[in-house]
């Protein structure tokens, strides 16, 4: 339960940013495409300009719907797992990178599951191999006697000696193969279990590369370029074609670095929560 809820949260955030970053740019290209469109009409620029500027706002317009729909999506996923009593209000959360906990391979379910059935075999056999031993018991009793007109009291001391040990045999060494494959079955998941725990890890160390990239220099790249192919634009200093390739570029950075990021969460959380 706790992994839907997690998975869905951060689902829901990030749809939610890759909407914010896509209204950012629809309503860039907005502008743009009213701007090449009066400049058409004043004779400054052509009519290939124009349409071009209307076909590429039209295209971010659908792209800004589909990830208004994402969110929607996101968000009813996230109600369905946290099905609250009221309508649920969710808090906009700066991290969106879902903490990586310290993970012991020997703390998963499905391997207390096997650690209990190797245990339950193991005292199966225990309790099998005790049925070939003689069974010592002492008794005390105490009664009466009308004859003697006296109590009676002693101990009373029992010996059981098993004669027949074939079926007894039969059941100790059909304990035996029980724990030795219920044996294999652990070994056999504890193999597994660490190579996926192996091949998640490298996929999550390669993706946080990916992110600090990101973070530490793609993101400021990112505005830098808008911010200059702006200004530059207005005064004429770029054309049209190297500002549609600015602010492709510039929000191409900032989408990529939200997909490795669902990337890295989807990642997280199979580690958190690692089973088979």
């Amino acid at each position: 339960m706790e992994r839907k809820v997690t998975s869905a949260y951060y689902s829901y955030q990030i749809a939610s940013e890759r909407q914010r970053v896509l209204k950012t740019l629809d309503s860039l290209y907005a502008n743009f495409a009213s701007m090449a469109s009066r400049r058409f009409e004043l004779g400054e620029t052509n009519y290939l300009e124009k349409i071009t500027a209307a076909s590429k706002q039209k295209q971010v317009n659908l792209n800004y719907f589909a990830s208004q729909q994402e969110v929607a999506s996101a968000y009813a996923s996230l109600v369905s797992v946290v099905q609250p009593k009221d309508t649920l209000v969710v808090k906009k959360d700066n991290l969106l990178k879902v903490p990586l906990k310290v993970f012991e391979l020997n703390s998963t379910p499905e391997l207390g599951y096997y650690q209990n059935r190797l245990s339950l075999v193991q005292a199966r056999r225990r309790f099998e191999k005790q049925q070939l031993l003689p069974d010592i018991s002492l008794n005390y009793f105490q009664g009466t006697n009308s004859g003697l007109n006296n109590s009676l009291h002693g101990y009373q001391l029992g010996l059981k000696i098993p004669i027949l040990f074939g079926g007894q045999s039969a059941q100790i060494k059909a304990a035996g193969i029980a724990e030795d494959i219920v044996s294999e079955e652990l070994n056999e998941y504890q193999i597994q279990l660490n190579a996926k725990l192996n091949a998640l890890t490298i996929q999550l160390n390669q993706l946080s590369k990916a992110l600090m990239y990101f973070e530490e220099e793609g993101s400021a790249l990112a505005d830098e370029i808008l911010k200059t192919a702006n200004g530059s634009f207005r005064n004429g200093e770029i054309d049209f074609y190297q500002y549609i390739q600015s602010l492709e570029s510039a929000y191409e950075v900032k989408l990529e670095y939200l997909d490795k990021l669902s990337e890295y969460n989807k990642s997280v959380i199979s580690i958190n929560y690692l089973t088979l």
